[in-house]
């Protein structure tokens, strides 16, 4: 009779950060299947940070701001039937050039807020379809589906610094990388319809796809649930910038 142990199963390593981020890029299923059973999130949210500072560094000096407010304050004035002085169109616009350090730390701050709230939307959307999951898991599997966008910002960069200082506004900054149907719409369209359009944006739907990928991985969940609840949650958040677009322009 042999006396030999029996063979113990190896645990599997943890992934890397910086492997989990090369990995959601080039082995998507794997890396999420990773992610999963051990959860990595703080470099997506660094990259995130890190893009949101750099793409405002980089976009700000390209946007004319004085036209870009007077354009924002007259469309609000022209939805609520009321005429504003020109003095004070003047005077808003000066307050708003003197608190664009405050926007730049909102910016940044909303950036890691953009990170955490919907992960727990996403961690308890997959709770109430029956998944056995944990919020890091949901962080994780977010973050990473989230860096398509990241590179979208990154790649967008080169694009933005080729343009003459102050040569845009905050309508047009969005139609600068044609990575979106809205991009290729009339200026005349009407701001829903091109909040709609610029939604189906290949960056966005790459992230999204991700999304799927990793709810795929999560125990507990079907195959069904695990493509609905991303896809769900994805279209209330668009039809609700949508909306928002038709009420305040």
């Amino acid at each position: 009779m042999s006396d030999a142990s029996p063979a113990v199963p190896a645990v599997e390593a943890p992934i890397s950060p910086v492997a989990a981020v090369v990995g959601t890029f080039t082995r998507p299923s794997e890396t999420f299947r990773r992610l999963v059973a051990r959860p990595t999130w703080w470099l997506p949210l660094v990259l995130i940070i890190a893009s949101t500072a750099v793409s405002w560094f980089v976009v700000a000096p390209k946007m004319d701001m004085d036209r870009t407010i007077r354009e924002s304050i007259e469309k609000r004035a022209e939805k609520s039937g009321r005429t504003i002085p020109t003095e004070a169109i003047n005077r808003q616009v000066e307050m708003s050039k003197k608190l664009m350090p405050v926007f730049f730390g909102v910016a940044l701050a909303g950036s890691a807020v953009f990170f955490f709230f919907p992960a727990l939307v996403f961690w308890g959307s997959a709770k109430a379809m029956g998944a056995d999951a944990r919020y890091k898991q949901l962080l994780s599997i977010w973050g990473h589906a989230g860096l398509p966008n990241v590179l979208g910002a990154l790649l967008a960069i080169p694009i933005f610094l080729q343009l003459p200082d102050g040569s845009l506004t905050q309508e047009g900054v969005g139609e600068v990388v044609k990575s979106n149907v809205g991009a290729f719409l009339d200026p005349s369209t009407s701001a829903p319809l091109r909040a709609l359009a610029g939604s189906l944006d290949i960056f966005s739907l790459a992230a999204l796809f991700l999304l799927v990928l990793g709810f795929r991985w999560l125990p507990g969940l079907s195959k069904g649930a695990a493509m609905a609840t991303p896809v769900v949650l994805w279209l209330v958040y668009v039809i609700g910038k949508v909306a928002w677009r038709a009420v305040f322009g």
